[in-house]
């Protein structure tokens, strides 16, 4: 019998990856693997796609591709455009994060005090979790003017660009955290050398302030502040944001007001949860 891989996740971008994975986990199911990746290509460019551009990207054969395309056609991962001959993401794709998000913890609980949060700042208060080197987001409420960039449910960004994601760092041992940005630099060189400053900012600050921030590196005119809740979603820790306009707030106020403003919602959640 094969033994359990427990909470390992293998960073795959193309057939390069897979075979890796492959010669190193005999009990890898490459076929699945492949059509998940024709999958995660929308996560970064949500565009419509050719079976060639699928067989470009993830170094495959277009017979492959096709296979793997019909399949997740005719279960609803895929839906096609006959007149382009492109692909779009299918519905099937979106009800399957249904369950993950109806199921995080106190997220209906806490919605109010998120919308309150939001408000009162004119900006946006969000859930997210770490996936690899990208925060996810769960849940997004917004002032109705709102940032310039709201994140939706199941938007991605990098963990370093993030404030939240900054927070998550700061509750990693220093040789992780190490380990973690080395490999950003190896695999987003850009992310890393345009947030690197922002990063050692938030973390020689975190332990001090309970929130890292983030000044506007990640773009879009957005500063926010982010904490890591103690609350766990299984393997994954709970992760709060809050972004405002730069236009309208500054630094001072992000760490005189915004800032202990989310430190004090996240620790009525972790009171909630009965962790404090």
């Amino acid at each position: 019998m094969p033994r359990p891989v427990q909470n390992r996740r293998h960073p795959m971008k193309d057939s390069d990856d897979l075979r890796r994975v492959r010669d190193e986990d005999p009990y890898f199911a490459g076929t699945l693997a492949k059509g998940l990746l024709i999958l995660q290509i929308f996560v970064s460019d949500p565009r419509a796609h050719a079976n060639s551009e699928f067989a470009a990207k993830l170094g495959l054969s277009r017979p492959t591709v096709s296979r793997l395309c019909r399949t997740l056609l005719s279960m609803g991962f895929l839906d096609h455009d006959e007149r382009l001959d492109r692909y779009f993401i299918g519905p099937a794709a979106v009800a399957l994060c249904y369950p993950y998000i109806i199921n995080t913890p106190l997220l209906a609980a806490l919605r109010p005090a998120m919308q309150q949060l939001a408000d009162r700042i004119e900006g946006a208060v969000s859930v997210g979790v770490t996936s690899d080197l990208d925060v996810v987001y769960l849940e997004t409420c917004a002032h109705e003017g709102g940032t310039l960039k709201r994140p939706g449910v199941g938007a991605v960004r990098g963990i370093v660009e993030t404030a939240m994601g900054r927070a998550w760092l700061a509750q990693l041992p220093a040789s992780q955290r190490q380990e973690f940005l080395a490999r950003v630099k190896r695999e987003r060189p850009e992310e890393h050398a345009r947030c690197l400053e922002g990063v050692r900012e938030s973390m020689a600050n975190y332990g001090k302030r309970g929130f890292a921030i983030n000044l506007g590196d990640s773009g879009f005119g957005v500063l926010a502040v982010g904490a890591a809740a103690r609350i766990r979603y299984g393997p994954r820790q709970l992760l709060f944001n809050c972004a405002v306009s730069g236009f309208r707030w500054k630094k001072p106020q992000l760490l005189d007001t915004i800032g202990p403003g989310l430190v004090q919602l996240v620790g009525a959640a972790d009171r909630q949860s009965g962790l404090r």
